[in-house]
């Protein structure tokens, strides 16, 4: 028998036996995990000292089903990785792909080989046919925890930024076509721990596998992945303007531009730091570093002016402007993360005080005087 509480069910707690303690289960809760008499559940003691039932053998709904989707036939060949990719974040361990009309063409055939091959952690076609392709997710828990993912896919990025910078310099495109193709590993990157997060969300075994407590934890984690992912992309765009130029910049202007890359990047490095560590103290201090980036920015900038009156510089500088808009940004992501790492932690480092609430009846007495 239950009792309806403000926060859901009260259930009496049962003495059966000599030291046996039983609590019944909401029929509704038993039907929703597919559990039956019989079936084993972990009961683990939480630091608050509540408990957390769990079923033995649970998985999400989505680990274990499959999933298909319709490929039409004049649908375009991004479209359909975008779709292989939204089931692979959503959890599904096996994807299959049909043809409305009977044929999936070969553009859309190699579009899905290409998107697995460049974006996709741990995932092989296991069937195709010239109607259907079936993909497998042989990855079904998460092989590293979402830390030290998180930290592998900044070093990546961290080292595509240093390397654009060094192409700039040295005006080397062939380095900067190198960092270009970095960028499919960070996406890579991204995509499992975005993958890995939105199961965690539903699943607590999951969570505590890839080293999260909450799932309000996960919120902050997808700042800090989609924020890395965009400092990838303007490192990225950093190297194309370099193979665009065809003249090597002064050195006097490469240093002030390295310059601000450095502490762009310090604050990146900072960020991830403070994030992964939980520091808000040192998160709350990046904020600030990333704001300093503007008057660099500004100096360099007024150089530029200067030299725009030259005719032959006006082309090199227009990518220049460019590349320290690249440099700008990546700092404002640092600024990002830091406030996602101080959200996660301001309840550590803030005392809440429980004040009672009272009520008090007061009686007020008033004096007339009376008419004379």
């Amino acid at each position: 028998m239950s009792l309806l509480g403000k926060d859901g069910e009260v259930r009496k707690i049962q003495f059966t036996g000599r030291s046996t303690y039983i609590l019944s289960l909401p029929k509704k809760w038993m039907q929703e995990m597919h559990l039956k008499p019989g079936d084993p559940v972990n009961v683990i003691r939480e630091a608050n000292n509540s408990l957390s039932i769990i079923p033995y053998a649970e998985r999400s709904s989505n680990l274990s089903n499959e999933a298909t989707a319709v490929v039409l036939e004049k649908e375009g060949v991004t479209s359909v990785q975008r779709k292989v990719i939204s089931i692979y974040l959503l959890g599904y361990n096996i994807i299959h792909l049909k043809s409305k009309t009977g044929r999936i063409n070969p553009a859309q055939r190699d579009a899905v080989r290409e998107v697995i091959r460049r974006n996709l952690v741990g995932t092989e076609i296991i069937a195709d046919s010239s109607d259907a392709i079936t993909i497998q997710v042989l990855l079904t828990l998460p092989e590293l925890s979402v830390n030290t993912a998180v930290r592998r896919m900044f070093l990546i990025a961290s080292s595509m930024h240093k390397d654009a910078m060094l192409a700039l310099g040295e005006s080397n495109h062939e380095l900067a076509k190198t960092v270009i193709k970095s960028d499919d590993e960070v996406d890579r990157f991204s995509l499992y721990i975005l993958r890995n997060l939105v199961i965690a969300t539903q699943n607590e075994r999951v969570l505590r596998e890839i080293g999260l407590k909450r799932p309000a934890d996960c919120l902050g984690y997808r700042v800090a992945v989609k924020s890395i992912e965009r400092i990838a992309d303007h490192s990225c765009g950093i190297a194309k303007n370099v193979e665009e130029q065809q003249q090597k910049i002064s050195k006097g202007l490469f240093e002030k531009i390295d310059k601000m890359s450095k502490l762009s990047l310090a604050a990146v490095n900072d960020s991830v730091e403070a994030f992964l560590r939980r520091d808000y103290i040192m998160a709350d201090s990046v904020v600030d570093k990333a704001e300093n980036i503007h008057s660099v920015e500004s100096e360099i900038i007024s150089v530029l002016n200067k030299e725009d009156k030259t005719a032959s510089h006006e082309p090199i500088n227009s990518n220049i402007r460019l590349i320290l808009e690249d440099i700008r940004r990546t700092a404002e992501h640092a600024s990002d993360i830091a406030e996602a790492a101080m959200n996660q932690t301001i309840g550590e480092v803030i005392t809440v005080e429980r004040v009672p609430i009272t009520t008090s009846t007061s009686t007020s007495t008033s004096t007339t005087t009376p008419d004379k």
